[in-house]
């Protein structure tokens, strides 16, 4: 079955499209309201630290939450699980309405926000091996990806065009109501049952969020894709708290211009690459795809870092960069994402992907903080350099010790 087929016959299967909607329009609004409560912050303080505060507010959760999250996935209904998130999120953002220029009560409301994504983004990761079926896994992740790559085009690339012709309050209520909208379309998949019995205990949670960290430790050809997972993530939320600051100071241009120059390139080279996934996992191994994106991913980071020295270039060598970096994040995140899903049993995809959470926040939180404040010390340059020498690291890695890893269940 060729690419064509394989997206054309998904995107026809009635549950797998409910489910991508609502996916699609959650993404949509998370964006959206993070470009606008970024620009806000940004605009009254000027600073990477206020920006990287945000983006704690919005990890938190994750260490809070997660150990009682993925029990809580695979003790319910993911069906129920993904409808009464995505209405309590619709509430919460509705409140951003009177939060206005309040900083810390915005912080408040996203630390809230993002507590319900650790209950709705495992039970939709967990959906789709429930709805798809094996052979179809990695072109299902792409269309995931893929979506999620034009929700951020549109929410963060587009956000200023929205504040502009719309207000803030304006596209708040549109964020409401999309995220309405995705719960409407959850709603309709069909019934799923309970995979364990449905007993609530907090050591039982624990428990079971050990069982689901012992499997990933326990089981090479799960650690190694969920720790690549961690890690593009970091370097995703480190660059996002790094934009605001990049696009001033080395572009030397307003931030309404990332969008247009980093943001939507970024996403577009995501997007085309996405679209050629299933062909090129078909012809390489996902190793041989990974280790490509790191490849291109330190390349472009180490262009990026020296950006500010070359003039006149640099304006149109940033939209290159862009490029190379989403089609880097693409092809290391959706082989990586699909080995994990394939490698994971069904009754633990839900405590997996908790713990795929937690993780990612554990390894978020306090580096967003020091490389906030070291990008004001040293220069953004310095740090997307250092940034650059790191995934050139993890690309010799992977080529020369990820089989030994894989086939002994030893990192030495």
């Amino acid at each position: 079955m060729n690419k064509n087929q394989s997206f054309n016959l998904l995107i026809s299967h009635p549950s797998f499209r409910k489910l991508w909607v609502s996916q699609f329009l959650s993404q949509l609004t998370i964006n959206l309201v993070n470009f606008s409560i970024l620009t806000l912050i940004y605009s009254r303080t000027q600073s990477a630290i206020a920006v990287s505060l945000l983006w704690i507010s919005y990890s938190l959760p994750a260490l809070f939450f997660a150990p009682f999250a993925g029990s809580f996935v695979d003790r319910f209904s993911l069906k129920r699980m993904m409808v009464i998130t995505n209405l309590l999120q619709s509430f919460t953002v509705f409140l951003y309405l009177f939060a206005r220029d309040n900083i810390f009560l915005l912080y408040s409301l996203v630390f809230l926000y993002s507590a319900l994504d650790q209950l709705y983004l495992p039970a939709q990761q967990a959906s789709i091996p429930w709805l798809v079926e094996k052979e179809h896994l990695s072109s299902a992740n792409g269309i995931f990806f893929l979506t999620q790559q034009a929700s951020f085009l549109v929410g963060f690339g587009l956000g200023g065009l929205f504040l502009f012709l719309l207000g803030r309050n304006i596209t708040i209520i549109f964020s409401c109501l999309a995220l309405f909208m995705a719960a409407l379309a959850v709603s309709r998949l069909p019934r799923d049952k309970t995979r364990l019995k449905s007993t609530i205990r907090l050591d039982k949670f624990f428990l079971d969020f050990r069982e689901g960290y012992e499997h990933i430790t326990s089981h090479p050809q799960t650690k190694m894709p969920l720790i690549l997972i961690v890690a593009f993530q970091v370097f995703i939320t480190i660059l996002s708290v790094l934009l605001p600051t990049y696009t001033l100071k080395i572009l030397g241009l307003n931030l309404e211009h990332a969008g247009i120059l980093l943001i939507i390139p970024g996403a577009l080279g995501a997007l085309i690459f996405t679209r050629t996934l299933p062909l090129t996992l078909k012809a390489n191994r996902k190793k041989t795809v990974i280790e490509s994106g790191l490849l291109i991913g330190a390349f472009s980071l180490a262009i990026m870092s020296v950006l500010g020295f070359l003039g006149s270039f640099k304006v149109s060598l940033s939209v290159l960069t862009a490029v190379g970096l989403g089609i880097s994040v693409a092809s290391v995140i959706i082989p990586s994402q699909t080995l994990l899903q394939e490698k994971t049993p069904s009754d633990l995809r839900g405590r997996t992907y908790s713990v795929l959470g937690f993780l990612m926040t554990l390894s978020t939180a306090i580096p967003m903080l020091v490389i906030a404040t070291l990008s004001d010390i040293f220069g953004i340059g310095a740090i997307i350099g250092l940034m650059s020498i790191l995934l050139m690291a993890g690309f010799l890695f992977i080529k020369y010790r990820a089989d030994y890893v894989l086939a002994n269940g030893s990192w030495i």
